[in-house]
């Protein structure tokens, strides 16, 4: 049995990025470039108006003689000489020789001439060319996450494909005789099976897809299934059946499969039963079957390593509040507590059963109770992991 942070230094270790595909720049959000970008043009492209009113060429005194107009997508081949001004819009490219423009509110305009009631300041309004970004410069760099800002932004750079991280194929398998498909009919010592819509779910929140399915407790059943998996997957997460009682299978078919076990057991609460390992370089979870020690094992050891997988920077935001309530536990073991985190407070909830999901519902954070301490009072700082809001 190890120590956690041993464990994510083991996961951490084994894990590497997958390979860089090219996508349609639509189809890219959520996705991690593998390749940094450098800006095709300059954007702006020409000297652009920031506001609708008229571009002068300063002179002397206040009134100007009107000899055009240009509004957005124009081609605009007018050319300013002093005293001289043309109506603009914004969006539109600034004539030559133009010293500013001055806003509409700020102009009493004729057919002919205009009058400009404020002091002129050289460049105003104006929009230089590549102000934003010049041709050639880095425009995002490798390991950036695409959000909707950065497709937005690499759109108006005119740029319709990118080379990314591809997103690893996941399969998720629940272990169990007593599981029965929600919606279906619940006979007696049967339950629910949530465990592969919560994974599925909380997957589906990072932007991962997975594909679900369940198995009874039957040794070659559950070969089978997992054979499956390995075959067409690059992650296979397990749930169930990993622990050491008459029915558990899940060690003994991965061992026979050619899963080499990179650990088993952490020392940990919830989630001690919790099995890393590998084949080649597709990746194996098993994880215990209490719905609430899953999703916990889900947040500190899953997401991270299929984030690292896809090139993303920062896998884990983890951050230090203040205790509203004491508690103690043995030093023997890590704890995971379901908490709420808010004004640099953090509330331990009730219903910490790793049976129990209902926590989950209001929890933002796990607090890290780490191995090695006992006692915690109130108002003592400990870490909180936070969860994808």
């Amino acid at each position: 049995m190890i120590s956690v942070e041993e464990a994510l230094k083991t996961i951490e270790e084994r894990t590497r990025k997958t390979e860089s595909i090219e996508l349609p720049l639509l189809d890219a959000q959520g996705y991690i470039l593998s390749k940094e970008i450098s800006s095709p043009i300059n954007m702006p492209p020409f000297p652009q108006s920031a506001m609708d009113g008229y571009a002068v060429k300063a002179h002397s005194t206040s009134t100007y003689t009107l000899i055009g107009e240009t509004q957005a997508g124009d081609d605009s081949a007018l050319s300013l000489k002093e005293g001289e001004a043309i109506r603009i819009f914004t969006g539109a490219m600034v004539p030559n020789g133009t010293d500013a423009v001055v806003k509409q509110e700020d102009v009493d305009s004729g057919t002919s001439e205009i009058e400009i009631s404020k002091t002129i300041r050289l460049g105003e309004n104006i929009r230089p060319m590549g102000e934003q970004i010049m041709a050639g410069d880095l425009a995002l760099e490798k390991g950036t996450y695409l959000n909707t800002g950065a497709i937005g932004f690499l759109t108006t750079l005119g740029i319709t494909h990118v080379s990314v991280y591809d997103k690893p194929k996941i399969g998720v398998i629940a272990t169990g005789n007593e599981l029965t498909k929600p919606g279906e009919p619940l006979s007696g010592g049967k339950i629910y099976e949530s465990n592969t819509y919560t994974l599925a779910a909380a997957l589906g929140k990072s932007g991962f897809d997975t594909t679900i399915s369940t198995v009874i407790d039957d040794y070659q059943l559950t070969k089978n299934k997992i054979k499956a998996a390995l075959d067409t997957k690059e992650v296979v997460i397990i749930t169930g059946g990993i622990s050491v009682g008459d029915y558990d299978f899940v060690g003994d078919v991965l061992e026979e499969l050619g899963v080499v076990s990179d650990f088993y057991k952490v020392k940990q609460k919830p989630g001690k039963p919790i099995f890393f390992g590998h084949i080649g370089p597709k990746l194996v979870f098993a994880l215990p079957g209490n719905p609430a020690a899953v999703l916990s094992c889900f947040y500190i050891y899953v997401l991270p390593c299929l984030q690292r997988m896809i090139g993303k920077k920062h896998n884990q935001r983890v951050e230090e509040f203040a205790l509203r309530t004491p508690y103690s536990k043995t030093a023997k073991m890590t704890h995971f507590l379901k908490a709420y985190a808010a004004n640099g407070e953090v509330e331990i909830l009730t219903a910490q059963s790793s049976a129990m999901l209902r926590a989950f519902v209001d929890a933002n954070c796990l607090i890290q109770m780490d191995q090695g301490m006992e006692e915690w009072k109130i108002g003592d700082k400990v870490k909180a992991i936070m969860l994808p809001s």
